[in-house]
């Protein structure tokens, strides 16, 4: 069967609201006590694979989950068992027993959970979601991790159920976009206990448990996409959208201190890079895609240049406080204190903001919802590539597909023939059905097509922009960033391109124009404090002079740029 549910962490602060909200209505309890299997080598992990054995009340429940067709679905198969004995012969037939022949080691015990659910049924306009509220623990060896969550399970209806109580829920309690399942935190809890087990002695193994905390809540870097050469574009950007929502959320939820507020704060800067990262990787996409597939609606794109814009004032100043500050005292700078956001919002707070928790959800409900035809029409493979550099930045998330609009347009014929009179033959309107061309290598080309666009305006920029205008650097500076981003879309669809050598000099282009652009936020910093800090005034010139030779290293990192891409 086909489960869909989205997960919200609930604060403590949050937690007795939520239960009162869920006591409106009759309400059932149950325990809920499971053990996670998997191999030593975590072959199941890694093919995103969970089996529990579970006694939820009296009855032993055995269930298997694996990925589905989007964020919020997966595959769950389950078993009722007279006991806890797993059994692994129930898988015969089913999707999930390739997986399971393939292992190369025995299934044990990996980690444990034992929740208390209270939970009851909804009904909205669009469907029946059933609302559970989690507590308790996840547990592996001496480790233990809290769990406080409310899952909304699609039971009837349309996923849009689940999103129209998840946003209203979400908004009232101020409640946290968590995507990461039990198993997946079980899972990194495991490797943290099997880890700490190692150490020989009190010492190490405190310093093991350390280690092993920073690891557990490590920033969340970007990952290589996966995109399906039989998918359109939509679909495309869809699985991209995908693995940039969840590089965004996991940084978020470490900002916000998911699982240790009030314990041990794990939020960092690079926490705030790497979520940057994950909002810059989504316009870049958006920015490529246009004109090819459907894009969430304008007011969500918009939106993420404000959450950017946020989180990249608290960036920035850290950066400059780690990075700039200490040459600058090298240089002779006088000592002067700033202190790190004092005058804003802390990251923390920002990553716990509803209106940021809301976009994300947003997010995540275009990723479920669109369609996943595209707004362009398909292209026989013996044809040209289509010109679509015209419309791209067209909001094309305002057209129809065809599909629809003919669906449309023969009920209406339908409907006329009927009114014409009973005795009158209704002629029935038949939509032949076009097969998509083998391999889709339509999307390929028409990336390709817009990415050679790009290239040309990288290495022409200063035929048409004014070198003395640090503006202008800077917007070099970021359409190289795109492109970068970009390619990593066109390596998802053609995993054995070979771009190492473009990629090589783009990346050392990129590192000269993100030094620069650094040193004039600084610049930028230190010329709004002149009047409130003298010693500001060497940092101005300093920082002026050498602004001037990062240019210089800028234009001749650009010249090596080649003028055109090789793709093979």
């Amino acid at each position: 069967m086909s489960e869909q549910e989205l997960k919200l962490h609930v604060p403590a602060a949050a937690a007795a609201q939520v239960e009162k909200a869920l006591k409106k209505a009759k309400c059932e309890t149950i325990s809920l006590r499971a053990m996670y299997f998997d191999t030593a080598d975590r072959e199941l992990a890694k093919s995103k694979i969970a089996i529990r054995l579970r006694l939820e009340g009296d009855n032993w429940v055995q269930t298997l989950k694996m990925p589905g067709s989007n964020a919020l679905t997966k595959l769950e198969l389950n078993h009722s068992r007279p006991s806890p004995v797993l059994d692994l012969s129930l898988y015969a037939g089913t999707p999930a027993e390739a997986a399971l022949l393939k292992l190369a080691k025995p299934l044990e015990l990996r980690y444990e959970t034992d929740i208390t659910r209270l939970y009851r049924r909804q009904r909205t306009r669009k469907g029946t979601i059933e609302i559970a509220f989690d507590t308790g623990v996840i547990r592996a060896a001496e480790l233990e991790l809290p769990v406080s969550e409310v899952e909304f399970e699609l039971v009837s209806g349309s996923p849009e159920a689940i999103f129209e109580i998840g946003k209203k829920w979400l908004s009232q309690y101020k409640l946290i976009l968590d995507l990461r399942s039990k198993s997946q935190r079980g899972d990194a809890l495991a490797q943290s206990a099997a880890n700490i087990r190692l150490a020989d002695n009190a010492s190490v193994k405190n310093a093991t448990r350390d280690s092993e905390v920073l690891r557990f809540w490590a920033p969340r870097k970007a990952r290589a996409y996966e995109i399906d050469k039989q998918d359109s574009a939509t679909q495309a950007l869809v699985s991209v959208t995908t693995e940039c929502l969840e590089q965004i959320c996991a940084n978020a939820g470490a900002l916000a201190e998911i699982d240790t507020l009030g314990v041990v704060q794990v939020g960092r800067p690079e926490h705030v890079h790497q979520l940057r990262i994950g909002m810059r990787r989504l316009t870049s996409n958006w920015k490529l895609f246009t004109g090819l597939a459907w894009l969430p609606e304008q007011q969500v794109r918009d939106e993420l240049r404000v959450h950017l814009g946020r989180f990249g004032a608290t960036r920035d100043l850290d950066v400059m406080l780690a990075t700039v500050v200490p040459v600058l005292n090298e240089a002779g700078m006088p000592a002067m204190q700033f202190s790190s956001h004092e005058d804003g919002a802390t990251p923390h707070d920002i990553a716990i903001d509803p209106l940021f928790q809301q976009w994300l959800l947003r997010l995540l409900e275009w990723s479920v919802l669109t369609p996943t035809t595209d707004p362009v029409a398909a292209i026989a493979d013996d044809t040209e590539p289509l010109q679509v550099d015209g419309v791209e930045d067209a909001q094309s998330a305002e057209q129809a597909p065809d599909e629809p609009a003919a669906a449309e347009q023969s009920t209406q014929a339908a409907a006329g023939s009927t009114t014409a009179g009973a005795a009158t033959q209704i002629e029935p309107i038949i939509i032949p059905l076009t097969p998509l061309p083998h391999g889709r290598p339509i999307l390929r080309r028409l990336l390709e097509q817009r990415l050679n666009k790009w290239n040309r305006q990288i290495v022409r920029h200063w035929k048409t922009e004014d070198k003395s205008d640090i503006e202008a650097y800077h917007d070099l500076r970021k359409r190289i960033k795109r492109m970068r981003y970009a390619l990593n879309v066109y390596e998802g669809l053609r995993p054995n391109c070979n771009l190492s050598g473009y990629v090589k000099k783009l990346a050392a282009a990129q590192e000269v124009f993100g030094h620069l652009n650094d040193m004039s936020t600084a610049l930028t910093f230190f010329s709004a404090h002149t009047q409130t800090h003298p010693g500001a005034w060497f940092a101005v010139g300093w920082l002026t002079a050498t602004l001037e030779t990062l240019k210089h290293q800028a234009d001749e990192a650009l010249t090596h740029i080649p003028a055109k891409i090789r793709y093979d």
